[in-house]
């Protein structure tokens, strides 16, 4: 089985749930630590950007955004 590839993960403070949106197919919900989801985003490569607060959020090259 291949791994999919990550696109981004949102982590909500309230609940440790750790949302993994990927370049296809449906999102996975897990449950986890702040050091969990930091871990799962440097193995994907992602990119810590701003959010509201009670979430953080990683994302792709957030420099390639179009605002």
């Amino acid at each position: 089985m291949t791994e999919r590839e990550v696109a981004s993960i949102v982590w909500h403070r309230v609940g440790h749930h750790i949302d993994l949106i990927y370049v296809e197919g449906d999102p996975d919900r897990l449950i986890g630590t702040e050091m969990n989801v930091t871990e799962l985003a440097l193995k994907a490569q992602l990119h810590l950007v701003p959010t509201s607060d009670g979430t953080l959020r990683w994302v792709r090259d957030p420099g390639a955004w179009v605002v």
